[in-house]
């Protein structure tokens, strides 16, 4: 079994697992407001034991000058985040060590996991065209757009928030990688984002 998790802070109720079950079917888990979310991902993963994949929505790894001898270079950002796009996992900081943590915490329960940012598959997927995160009455109608290009089966109903559709498209990235047609922006030795 596959999952995308949209990943937020710690106790704001933001973080959303898509689960890929039954040949493209899926189903999504949201925390509560006050719930600590790293704990709802790691009870989830217990649950589900024949998770295997998880792609997910976070910084997993810092500039490659914080833990590498290199006379210079970045401090804020990595390869991969300037290839897509992404935020500074300097700037994102607890967030990051959450992240950072919570992989080992997964990792050591047989989970291979994997840093994706859904943003810049959107961009790929051409969706940004389309008011991706621009306006939430156009969930629907990227949903839509996405099951054609998926061939993921679930209920629109069911994808009430931006942080469900990004979760939706991490799972794809998961699914992306499944079919060996992911692709890798970075530099391996400091991290990957994989979408």
């Amino acid at each position: 079994m596959i999952i995308g998790i949209d990943y937020g802070a710690k106790l704001a109720g933001t973080t959303v697992i898509a689960r890929m079950y039954d040949h493209n079917k899926v189903d999504f888990f949201a925390s509560a407001k006050n719930q600590d979310a790293d704990q709802f991902i790691v009870d989830f993963i217990k649950v589900n034991e024949n998770v295997w994949l998880a792609y997910f929505d976070a910084p997993l790894s810092l500039p490659k000058i914080y833990s590498q001898d290199v006379p210079n270079g970045d401090y804020f950002y990595r390869e991969a985040d300037k290839a897509t796009g992404a935020m500074s996992p300097m700037f994102l900081g607890g967030l990051t060590a959450r992240a950072m943590k919570l992989s080992v915490e997964i990792t050591k329960l047989g989970v291979k996991v994997v840093e994706t940012y859904p943003s810049k598959l959107a961009d790929v997927l051409k969706l940004k065209e389309k008011n991706y995160k621009k306006d939430r009455h156009q969930i629907a109608a990227l949903c839509e757009e996405l099951k054609e290009i998926s061939g993921f089966m679930f209920d629109n109903e069911k994808v009430e928030t931006w942080h469900h559709f990004d979760s939706l498209l991490c799972l794809y990235s998961a699914k992306r990688h499944e079919m060996q047609s992911a692709m890798v922006f970075g530099d391996a030795k400091e991290g990957t984002i994989t979408v």
